[in-house]
């Protein structure tokens, strides 16, 4: 039996095979080698063993010897076979197929994982000017119920914004403020636990990223006992190290460190703060298929080594992708960097040729269906781009798309894209089919790409803007073969890598196969920026904006993380002014074209120095600071090194030395004195034509100067005369040699009542004679000193020699030597590169010896120049070098797929907040007083969690302290009648000016705080809006059951509701006490004022008031009742809702529930009101608030008998059936006055038809003696007295029927 044949191999194994190759050990080609061997023999017998007859061992069946035999016979049988095959394995085999050999080199991965880094989104605006300053009034009380504890009081009050200002940090941002609690001295200190930003509680917040600051009674804050310990973030520190100890201070430019003489307000503006290029558009460049180490073994048939060649010289070809700026203004003439004019025409053509016509069969077998499908994505991302009427930058030049030829980009039709100039700008042409078939390297030509402008203006006149920063700048490369691993020789146009020794050779030359390692990481990326300035304010719209940058910004990133940074504009003048600031992108491959190994970059850095320089277009002066470095950008540092095929050449032989990581040492101290802040000379042209900036005029003859400083058209300007009276001035200009220029401290010099000094500057011309207008005389510009904190003046060094731990020469430095100001003692030191040497690599350091009194410094890691190798005779890319994508790090466009970088999808910065900053001691109108204002400050350090600062809130405990009216002590209360008392007369948030203790009746005002505290009656709320202090007496007095009254001119609160003199507590069994009778005889004209029905309807009433959770936020919570009634015909559910809303003060539900009974029964039982006149001596002694009794036979109207008579005389009437023979009152509807007559009524019907469709009311004249409570008192013109009083009704034992109610008249719902 055979085993089962694969197709085309061998058979299958049997089990008996497979257990004997397990046996013996052997595998199973050893095993089928074996079997080969034996069937070559194919059971042939030897030639000697021809003569011997053939013996064949049958099988026999016969007794135990037999069957003994038999098995000795298969024993030797089966030893013999294994004998035999160990034997042959024994024996010398061929040797097998020698296996090709086969490499894969490393790879590169760059970190996928980054820390968080985050800033604010939004900050809490700045109060205004004239806002109301809030009064927080409250004090918590704790109840113990049983195991629980109920808290009443407490209030939770949203902060104003006083003080901002936000500090880019480079990894985040960090801001400062001052809020502002409450006007008046807080009784306690808030708990930390107790403040908020929106909804979420400080104290959940990481400690180590804030610090909290509260001054209770005022004050600037300080680090020390009024920081809470909670808070744990570092103090700031200023430019020179030093501690900030006023929180609020600010690192002040003008003055080189903090000072806390500064204003600022910091905002998150939300219009235009996006700016950058993005969706980058091809011009006339290239496309390339990735990278491929393709081998050529030697052993391959021709055709197939002609495939390889074809392979390798398309992954060398640049193809075409089809687009180009064709035209300028109609002419498709190709033009270089040229400027492109405001409003001419730019036209940008999207090809419709076919990759696969245009190239063939050029590169079958492999074909090029992958180049046209990537060239075909480039056009239609090009097509997508582009939209009428968005802005572009083309080039350097911004336009307008203000057509397009068709909807939509196919490959069968080109599209035209038109764009307008708006402002002019460098570009490139490449016009024709020629410029549409270009295949330009990314880094040749100017490209059109979108464009975002960032602009904010100034909100206030102020003396700074800093400007906030976000970018997210990077450039990734996913799935690119790593280059850098490249063995042996790199084929180029002038190296043949098959036949050059090395790794490459050796391998074709063994069928051997390379494969490169993959790459997927983060590289390099540079974004640049223009800064723009211009006054706001100006009507003119086309007002020239003006550049006061002089060179570019950029920002250098590798990675997806935002970046903050920062720009802060000192514009001082005098008036301040607003200004508008606008920041323009800036192409990349511009900077390579004007800036590369020319000309210094600016770059953000937050990690860097404080830089700061100084321009002056239209004489005004911008002081402009940033951290970061000026840096001269080389080619080196535009070109990421992974794209490098093979070892990069300065990890081998050695390079320049590009940077130092350690650049100084010790600290610069430094002193106060006079420092140069401004040069003016004027040209001797201008001098007589009166142009001047500055000048300074000696006359020879006299021995006096005049000194001018600007010019009569332009501020500021002033001129002064200096005779002979001041010889020490003339008398240094008489010397003539001795005169120094840029010594502050060397005559002459002259001190101005400005601040500044003023001093000679450089040499313009002598005047020998008078010719018009110049005057005969020495004239010299003028410097400008101010007395100011700086470094002090270091002793410098140049050309000072390094060593090193490597095999590098020739690097020197420039050190600068500081030695402490009240010594020569050394301080610090820094340095910079002077000659860049050679041969270092970025494993070396270097030393720098010890010079003077520096003690040197060692150990210094250093980076050293790729840039020789991308520059000059190596800049050309592979296949003419090495370098597969030159200045990749700041070109615009990509060649290969496999790149990314961040202004493909958007604009990478962002403006995400302005400080506006201004000088309280060079203009104090911006001072603002701070005693007295309870504040609290905080530092606060941005991340994932808080992002947004919206709202800044804090938990009062125990609110400001004012004249405790019940036990006369000073503290907090929430007792409203204590509160009024403190609004009427304090003197700092009061009305003691105007109102004062004289007109406040004391006594009252304690008997209402007395009652208030024995009721439960608290208010724990904050005022925060003007008010009409009448008015917020009077509608929140009623919500604690009090009268607002004013009696002989003095203000007052009292109890409206019957009470106990002794505890103070609501007396409902108490009887009211009359003051005053009144009857027909002693008053006159009686008006009798009802409520509507409406006004009388019982009500379903709500009262909402609030939980307090201490420290916590409050929950507004609400109880409703309505009046309980035995009439099934009344549907209480039908009856109208009321809401009295106490939450803003309330916060005992007992409270709210008192006030809503008491509400209720009002509206039960007061029907109206009368009003009438009395004699003075009547009224004596009597007060609002008293109650009177009024008996009168007087004729009015009672609501409780008036009805109608039907059409058909049916008379219906409300609170009598039984009408018949009454006077009556009736109105019939269309008629023009109301008429008395005599209602005769029989069987339900009236007997006059006259009254029929009639409304009446009967006429009454009988005795009343009711009970009415007293509202006001005030004289007559005729010198009575007028009283209106509000009805009081009794119950049978005479007690308020307002007030001596039983839980069970209501119904709760």
């Amino acid at each position: 039996m055979e085993s089962f044949r694969r197709p085309g191999g061998r058979r299958v194994l049997l089990p008996a095979e497979i257990e004997l190759c397990k046996t013996v050990g052997i595998t199973e080609d050893e095993y089928w080698y074996f079997i080969e061997l034996a069937q070559a023999y194919n059971g042939k017998r030897p030639k000697e063993y021809d003569e011997i007859p053939y013996v064949v061992n049958m099988p026999f069946v016969g007794g135990i010897v037999s069957a003994i035999a038999g098995s000795q016979i298969a024993t030797q049988l089966v030893l013999g076979i294994i004998l035999t095959l160990v034997s042959v394995l024994l024996t010398p085999k061929p040797r097998a197929p020698k296996t090709p050999p086969s490499l894969t080199t490393a790879g590169q991965t760059g970190p996928k994982r980054f820390a968080p880094q985050t800033g604010f989104n939004s900050v809490q605006e700045l109060a205004r000017l004239g806002e109301i300053i809030p009064l927080v009034f409250t004090k918590q009380e704790t109840e113990v119920n049983g195991d629980s504890k109920i808290y009443y009081g407490g209030v939770r009050i949203n902060t104003r914004l006083l003080w901002s200002q936000m500090l880019s940090l480079g990894s985040g941002q960090q801001l400062k403020a001052l809020f502002m609690i409450s006007l008046g001295d807080l009784a306690s200190k808030p708990d930390f636990a107790g403040y908020a930003i929106g909804d979420l509680l400080l104290k959940n917040y990481i400690n180590k990223k804030l610090a909290l600051y509260i001054m209770t009674d005022g004050g600037r804050p300080q680090e020390g006992p009024e920081k809470y310990s909670e808070g744990t973030l570092e103090p700031q520190v200023d430019r020179n190290g030093s501690q900030f100890s006023d929180v609020m201070s600010v690192d002040w430019d003008q003055d080189t460190g903090a000072k806390d003489t500064i204003v600022s307000g910091t905002r998150t503006p939300n219009t235009q703060t996006q700016f950058g290029v993005y969706s980058p558009m091809p011009n006339s460049m290239r496309y390339r298929v990735p990278y491929e180490l393709v081998l050529k073994q030697k052993n391959l048939k021709d055709q197939n080594k002609k495939d390889i060649d074809t392979k390798r010289r398309k992954i060398k070809t640049s193809f075409p992708r089809y687009a180009s700026i064709l035209k300028y203004d109609g002419s498709e003439t190709n033009r270089n960097s040229f400027i492109a004019e405001k409003n001419k025409d730019i036209q940008y053509t999207i090809g419709d040729m076919d990759t696969e016509t245009e190239f063939g069969e050029d590169f079958d077998p492999w074909g090029v269906e992958d180049v046209k499908s990537a060239i075909d994505a480039s056009r239609e991302e090009s097509d997508d781009a582009i939209q009428i009427g968005e802005s572009y930058l083309i080039g350097s030049a911004l336009a307008v798309c203000i057509s397009k030829s068709r909807p939509i980009w196919t490959s069968k039709h080109y599209q035209d894209c038109v764009f307008r100039v708006d402002e002019p700008g460098k570009i490139d042409v490449r016009g024709g089919t020629a410029g549409l078939k270009g295949a330009h390297k990314g880094y040749q030509l100017l490209t059109i790409q979108k464009c975002a402008i960032g602009t904010i203006s100034n909100s206030k006149a102020c003396d700074v803007t800093e400007i906030g920063l976000k970018s997210r700048v990077f450039k990734q490369v996913t799935s690119f073969p790593n280059v850098n691993s490249h063995p042996g020789a790199v084929g180029t146009n002038e190296v043949n890598e098959d036949t050059t020794d090395g790794v490459v050779k050796r391998y074709n030359d063994d069928d051997g196969n390379i494969s490169l390692g993959g790459m997927s990481k983060y590289l390099t990326r540079y974004s640049f920026f223009r800064l723009q300035a211009r006054e706001a304010g100006i009507n003119d719209p086309d007002a020239d904006w003006n550049y006061i940058d002089e060179v570019p910004f950029g920002i250098r990133g590798n990675s997806p993380q935002p970046q903050y940074n920062f720009i802060r504009i000192g514009h001082y003048s005098n008036p301040r002014k607003e200004f508008e600031f606008r920041f323009i992108p800036f192409p990349g491959n511009l900077v390579k074209e004007e800036f590369m190994d020319q000309l210094p970059i600016r770059i953000l850095s937050a990690s860097g120095k404080l830089l700061s320089y100084d321009v002056k277009p239209n004489e005004q002066k911008f002081d402009v600071f940033f951290k970061g470095s000026l840096e001269n950008l080389r080619s080196g540092d535009a070109s990421n090194t992974e794209w490098f095929l093979g070892d990069l050449p300065t990890a081998i032989d050695g390079g320049k030395v590009n940077n130092l990581l350690i650049t100084t040492d010790g600290f610069i101290p430094r002193s106060t004195r006079w420092i140069e802040v401004e040069r003016r000379e004027t040209e001797a042209a201008n001098i007589s034509k009166g142009r001047l900036n500055a000048l300074i005029r000696y006359n020879k003859t006299t021995g006096g100067s005049t000194w001018t400083w600007g010019n009569n058209k332009n501020h500021p300007y002033w001129r002064e005369y200096i005779g002979n009276r001041n010889r020490t001035v003339n008398d240094a200009f008489k010397a003539g040699s001795g005169i120094t220029v840029g010594d502050p401290y060397k005559q002459p010099y002259l001190d101005r009542d400005d601040g500044f000094r003023y001093g000679v500057g450089p040499f313009i011309v002598e005047q020998t004679r008078r010719r018009k207008p110049l005057k005969p005389g020495l004239y010299y510009g003028m410097i400008k000193y101010e007395m100011k904190e700086a470094d002090v003046e270091p002793v410098v060094h140049t050309n000072i020699a390094t060593s090193t731990n490597g095999s590098g020469t020739g690097l020197t430095v420039n050190l600068k030597i500081y030695n402490k100001v009240d010594s020569s003692d050394y301080a610090g030191a820094n340095w910079e590169i002077n000659e860049r040497g050679s041969g270092y690599k970025d494993t070396d350091t270097i030393s720098i010896p010890a010079t003077s009194n520096f003690p040197g410094i060692n150990n210094i890691d250093i980076i050293t120049d790729f840039s020789e190798f991308v520059s000059g005779d190596n800049a050309e890319p592979w296949p003419d070098g090495k370098n597969l994508n030159p200045f990749d790090a700041i070109t615009d466009y990509y060649q290969y797929d496999a790149e990314r970088s961040s202004h493909q999808e958007g604009p990478e910065h962002e403006i995400v907040y302005v400080n506006e900053q201004s000088s309280t001691t060079k203009r104090p109108s911006y001072e603002f007083e701070q005693a007295g204002i309870a504040n609290v400050a905080l530092r606060l350090s941005s991340s994932k969690e808080w992002n947004s600062f919206s709202q800044f809130s804090v938990y009062i405990k125990q609110g400001i302290k004012v004249e405790r009216l019940i036990d006369n002590t000073t503290g907090a209360t929430n007792l409203f009648p204590e509160i009024v008392y403190a609004l009427l007369t304090n003197e700092k948030f009061g009305l003691a000016g105007l109102v004062g203790v004289p007109s406040v009746d004391k006594e009252r005002m304690t008997i209402a705080a007395k009652f208030c505290e024995a009721n439960g009656f608290y208010w724990d709320g904050v005022i925060t809006d003007k008010q009409n202090i009448r008015e917020f007496i009077y509608q929140n007095a009623i919500f604690n059951l009090l009268d607002f009254t004013i009696l002989g001119g003095k203000f007052s609160l009292f109890p409206s509701v019957p009470f106990d003199p002794d505890n103070f507590e609501i007396f409902k069994e108490q009887k009211p006490t009359v003051r005053a009778l009144f009857t027909d005889g002693n008053t006159r004209n009686l008006k009798v004022s009802f409520l509507t029905p409406e006004e009388r309807q019982n009500f379903i009433g709500t009262v909402y008031f609030r939980k307090e959770v201490p420290n916590g936020f409050p929950e507004t919570l609400s109880q409703t009742l309505t009046i309980d009634t035995d009439d099934e015909n009344i549907i209480v559910e039908k009856f109208p809702i009321e809401v009295f809303d106490m939450s803003d003060f309330c916060t005992s539900e007992e409270h709210a529930e008192t006030f809503l009974k008491h509400a209720l029964k009002i509206r039960e039982k007061v029907d109206h009101g009368i009003k009438f006149e009395t004699t003075p001596q009547a009224a004596l002694g009597l007060k609002p608030g008293d109650y009177i009794r009024f008996i009168s036979e007087a004729t009015h109207t009672s609501r409780f008998e008036n009805g109608v008579i039907s059409p058909d005389g049916v008379v219906q009437s409300v609170g009598n059936d039984s009408l018949s023979n009454v006077n009556i009152y009736h109105w019939k509807p269309g008629t023009q006055e109301v008429k008395e007559t005599v209602l005769n009524v029989v069987n339900g019907k009236a007997t006059d038809a006259n009254l029929y469709g009639s409304v009446f009311t009967v006429k009454q004249t009988t005795e009343s003696n009711r009970l009415y409570k007293t509202e006001s008192i005030t004289y007559t013109d005729e010198g009575l007295i007028e009283v209106s009083a509000s009805h009081a009704p009794l119950l049978s034992d005479g007690t308020l029927a307002t007030i001596n109610y039983i839980d069970t008249d209501f119904r709760s719902l």
